[in-house]
């Protein structure tokens, strides 16, 4: 994949967490008390599944220094 930002080949990984990794818009809490509680507004990128880490891939850009993920529509609901 090529950057989108500025057209350098991208590498590809994975963002791993222990629980839920969800991306949430600036100044909202995560509602519950729980650890896999998120924000009403939250977009969850990954799921843990059973003992296994929370995992999504992700594609680096070294020249720029972002990430992208692609966000599946089966996690977000």
């Amino acid at each position: 994949m090529n950057c989108p930002y500025c057209n350098a080949k991208m590498k590809l990984g994975q963002i791993e967490a222990d629980n839920l990794l969800s991306w949430k818009p600036d100044g909202e809490r995560s509602t519950g008390g729980t650890r896999w509680a998120k924000s009403p507004n939250s977009i969850v990128l990954a799921k843990y599944f059973l003992l296994a880490p929370a995992s999504v891939d992700a594609y680096y850009c070294k020249e720029c220094k972002k990430i992208i993920i692609d966000i599946s529509e089966e996690t977000n609901r």
